[in-house]
This record gives C-alpha cells, sequence and structure tokens, in this order.
C-alpha cells in the first residue's frame, strides 16, 4: 500500500477552480498535468444554448476523449516517463454528467442506454487511481467564478439572467450528483475533500491532502493487518 500517492484526479463541478489547482499542484510536485476538454470541446457552446440537443453528442464526446487522456496518464506513469499524473476530472466521473443529463431529460433513455454501455467497455481497461482529490464550494461561488472567468463556450459573450439562472439549476443539481457519486465510490477509492469555497496556497493544501491520505491509509492497513500478540517465554 502506497504512502503517497502519484496518481491523482482532481474532481469538482464546473467553476470549483480544478485546473487552476491542476496546474499549480503540477507545477509544485514537478508532475504530469493533464487537462479535460474544454477549449477544444466543438459541442460546450451549443449546449450552453439547447442542452436537450447538444447533451448526448458531448458526453460521446467527452468520454472518449477522458478516457484517452486516463490511458495516457496511466501507461505514462507506469512506463516511467514521469513521476507522478495529475488529472484534471477523470472518465470515473463522466457518468455523473451523463446521469444528470439523463434523468432532466436531457439525454433520451435509448441513448443514454448506449452511452453506459459504452462506458462498461471501457471500464474494463481503468485502473483506479490513487486518489481523488475533491474540491468543494458553494454553488453560488462556482456560478461567480464561471462568470468572472469569462470563457466564449460558457455563454460569456452573452451572458443574461436567463443564462445564469440555466447555470445555477445546473451546478445544483450537477453537486448532487457528485455527492452521490462520492458516497458510492467511497468504499474502494481513497477520497480527500477539501473546502475550496475560498482558495488557498497550493502547498498548504497539498499538505492537507497528504495528512488526509496517510491517515485513512493506517485506518485501512488496520483493518487488513492481523494484530500479532506479543508472548514471553
Amino acid at each position: 500500500m502506497k504512502n503517497k500517492p502519484n496518481f491523482v484526479v482532481v474532481s469538482g463541478v464546473i467553476g470549483v477552480g480544478k485546473t487552476t489547482f491542476t496546474r499549480q499542484l503540477a507545477q509544485l510536485l514537478n508532475w504530469r498535468e493533464v487537462f479535460e476538454p474544454v477549449d477544444d470541446n466543438p459541442y460546450l457552446a451549443d449546449f450552453t444554448k439547447d442542452q436537450k440537443q447538444w447533451a448526448y453528442p458531448m458526453q460521446e464526446f467527452l468520454k472518449h476523449r477522458r478516457f484517452a487522456a486516463y490511458q495516457f496518464a496511466f501507461w505514462g506513469l507506469r512506463h516511467g516517463e514521469f513521476p507522478g499524473v495529475i488529472l484534471d476530472r477523470s472518465i470515473h466521473e463522466d457518468t455523473v454528467f451523463a446521469e444528470i443529463n439523463a434523468e432532466i431529460g436531457n439525454i433520451h433513455p435509448r441513448n443514454f442506454d448506449t452511452y453506459k454501455q459504452g462506458f462498461q467497455d471501457f471500464q474494463a481497461f481503468l485502473p483506479e487511481p490513487d486518489l481523488y482529490v475533491f474540491l468543494d464550494a458553494p454553488v453560488e461561488t462556482c456560478l461567480q467564478r464561471i462568470k468572472l472567468r469569462g470563457r466564449k463556450a460558457e455563454g460569456a459573450s452573452e451572458w443574461s439572467d436567463e443564462i445564469e439562472d440555466g447555470w445555477r439549476g445546473y451546478l445544483t443539481t450537477l453537486h448532487a450528483g457528485y455527492m452521490k457519486w462520492l458516497d458510492a465510490i467511497a468504499p474502494r477509492m481513497q477520497v480527500v475533500r477539501l473546502d475550496w469555497s475560498s482558495f488557498h496556497r497550493v502547498e498548504d493544501a497539498w499538505q492537507d491532502v497528504l495528512n488526509q491520505f496517510e491517515a485513512r491509509s493506517r485506518f485501512t492497513r488496520s483493518l487488513v493487518t492481523p494484530h500479532v500478540k506479543e508472548t514471553t517465554a
């Protein structure tokens, strides 16, 4: 069992600050950073305007891109091309977005079945990461950060009350979906949650992560390591 993780995924709701944290942590540790597709996502701008039409093709695109990124990260680490890897979101949590879009009617049940079958096929080639770091912040905080960063694909060029309300509802549902997902993976994956309502120094945040990781690793070892009772002759 590892004392320190070197295959780390940074997770969180859109706008929480994953990309910045991933970049800063990779620089701190001199590890390889792998980002999720945003600027080269050909569906994001259309999805912002018409979720029902574009949710399914966007999820298929993201699923395949995240699978490729995950394989690149894992095998690069496995073959010693870099000492550690930090992913900005992974394919495992892609299901959070797909399930939400299916639940609210953006993805037709038949398309969702196709999505799930493809994900299950991919899952056979998905070793688990050492650690998930979940950055958590209130929905309103994430919404303001989305507005401030001004990405065109997220509607920055034509931001309106309607777009803002749409984002607020989507982020609220997404956060609830993440809470459900984290509960589901907790028994088999290491998860550390950080309060990211305000940004912290990356050095302090990483030390907090390591402290929590080590504490949970000790607890896990205590469950699987038999206690040997000392005897005297």
